[in-house]
């Protein structure tokens, strides 16, 4: 008897990387266009999507019905979302939340593809998360060091595409009236200029000082890394679209030797060493660039350095689809 065909459900048509999601999944042939559900929160979102010269249509989440065949894909979070995660669940599909839902829930697995895939293996429950994208960028880079990390400070410049795509329109139609000699609206979201501004923090600062994205990358970055490494996040918002940079300040357990650290690094999965990589070098490209590698000037146990990468299609794309393609092909 054949077994009946697997099925990628998709929560989110209208999120930031949906689109560049298709274009992978399209590109590496994970599925067929038979094998491709979609599904919008807002109806009004429901437009039929172009995938593999296919028409696939979109439907209402709160139509449509989980099975146990399916892997679940959450781009978006919003509450149709959440109730859509609870049922698939539910109806025993498995459940790949890259939308934040799981935030804060240790019973759901925290998987990035290339450090921690195995995990899959020994999951008590169908559902697990992949990584933010700083934080996927950062623990990608920190890897190779992983044994060596006493603590790490990071300084992530975030671009808009990182507040969703609200932000991406928002910066745009700013934009476009700043060439206009017109005065831009505030973001009604950020309560800040979008365009052609920097953002010490796109959020309500916590008590603490932090914003929350802040303490949700140290939080990940735990869980990818080891809880005894000490970590200190900020997170800046910068007005590019796409592309993100992080300065990472690394304090290691034994004396910086800069030529084996360099070649750790030149030696780690998906990692290629530039000199001066911008984020602008990063945009398209499937590797995580790191350079600027020196000393620090306080500690002889310092080592700086930073990681620029496409975060759209790097570090929530790809990441996504090579989970996906490992539960349709082996779970």
């Amino acid at each position: 008897m054949t077994e009946p065909t697997r099925e990628l459900v998709i929560v989110g048509v209208n999120s930031t990387p949906f689109n560049t999601l298709l274009e992978i999944l399209e590109e590496r042939k994970t599925i067929g266009a038979e094998q491709l559900k979609l599904l919008a929160e807002n109806e009004a979102d429901a437009d039929p999507q172009v995938f593999a010269n296919r028409s696939i249509p979109v439907q209402p989440v709160k139509d449509f019905a989980f099975t146990s065949g399916q892997v679940v894909l959450l781009l978006s979070s919003g509450d149709a979302a959440t109730e859509a995660m609870a049922q698939a669940e539910s109806a025993g599909a498995w459940v790949v939340d890259a939308a934040g839902l799981s935030r804060g829930d240790d019973s759901v697995s925290l998987i990035h593809p290339l450090l921690n895939s195995a995990e899959v293996q020994q999951l008590e429950r169908r559902v697990l998360a992949v990584p933010g994208a700083g934080a996927a960028m950062i623990a990608e880079a920190l890897f190779p060091l992983a044994a060596q990390l006493a603590s790490v400070e990071i300084v992530l410049n975030q671009p808009l595409s990182a507040l969703g795509k609200h932000g991406v329109d928002a910066a745009a139609a700013q934009t476009a009236r700043m060439f206009n000699g017109q005065e831009p609206e505030v973001d009604e979201v950020t309560g800040q200029r979008l365009a052609f501004n920097q953002l010490s923090s796109a959020e309500t600062l916590l008590e603490s000082g932090h914003n929350l994205s802040e303490l949700a990358l140290v939080h990940e970055l735990r869980r990818l890394l080891g809880e005894e490494v000490a970590l200190d996040a900020t997170v800046n918002t910068t007005s590019v679209f796409h592309g993100q940079l992080a300065n990472l300040s690394v304090t290691l357990k034994d004396a910086v030797d800069l030529e084996q650290v360099r070649g750790l690094l030149s030696n780690g999965a998906r990692l290629e060493m530039r000199e001066r990589p911008s984020s602008q070098d990063a945009v398209g490209c499937e590797n995580t660039l790191l350079g600027r590698l020196r000393r620090g000037l306080i500690s002889p146990y310092q080592v700086k350095f930073c990681a620029v990468s496409d975060n759209l299609r790097k570090d929530v794309a790809i990441n996504c689809v090579q989970i996906v393609h490992l539960l349709l092909k082996t779970h």
